[in-house]
């Protein structure tokens, strides 16, 4: 018998941010496909928001979601913005059991551009 439980769930789905520790739980993949097609919002103010969100909905309790609401909103040892987004990241990678694909480099600095020989 195949039993996807052993070869697709992650065990421990604990964290630690800010000192402070967290357990995101499973969620149902129609959470994370109304999460494809939303409008996160216009502004970077509203990014944030939407995600504080959506780790909130990762974590399910409520005691969890007030701590990290709480936790982000202090200044002193503020949670950065780095730690925010590779916080998201891995909670999607783990609920969707693939990594997701960041955007291609680009070279820095205008491109090169050439005069196509002609005749001359």
């Amino acid at each position: 018998m195949k039993n996807f439980d052993e070869e697709v769930l992650v065990d421990d789905l604990s964290f630690q941010v800010g000192g402070e520790k967290f357990t995101m739980r499973y969620v149902r993949p129609e959470v994370l496909a109304a999460w494809e097609d939303e409008d996160i919002g216009s502004t970077s103010e509203e990014l944030l928001k939407r995600q504080d969100e959506r780790i909130v909905a990762f974590l399910g309790d409520e005691e969890q979601g007030k701590k990290w609401l709480t936790l982000r909103a202090r200044d002193e040892n503020a949670v950065p913005m780095v730690q925010v987004n590779e916080l998201l990241r891995w909670m999607v990678e783990v609920q969707t059991s693939r990594p997701t694909t960041p955007p291609s480099p680009s070279a820095p600095g205008r491109g090169r551009t050439a005069r196509t020989s002609g005749a001359e």
